[in-house]
């Protein structure tokens, strides 16, 4: 089983390291390994996070610090979906 980020996820993570590295690199690179770290947890437990069917057949996420990562499992691959800062309005983000 493989982890594949979406185009959408991809710009989710620029933009968040973007976001934190222009305020403390620091806490931009080690949000990056806690994500990292989530990936491969995934990668060895696909079902650990909390279903969210109601947003999309399927989701799943789990939490990493404030942000969300929204992922669906499939036959060969985990696929991320979004990493949404959990604060914001999941719905709304969603919708975009």
């Amino acid at each position: 089983m493989k982890i594949f980020r979406s185009d959408r996820a991809q710009k989710d993570l620029l933009r968040i390291y973007g976001y934190l590295a222009d305020r403390n690199l620091r806490a931009a690179d080690a949000l990056v390994e806690e994500i990292d770290t989530k990936f491969e947890n995934l990668y060895r437990f696909p079902f650990i996070g909390r279903e969210r069917s109601s947003l999309a057949p399927g989701l799943r996420s789990v939490l990493v610090g404030t942000h969300l990562i929204f992922y669906l499992v499939e036959r060969d691959r985990i696929v991320i979906v979004r990493v949404i800062d959990g604060r914001m309005d999941i719905d709304e983000e969603f919708r975009r």
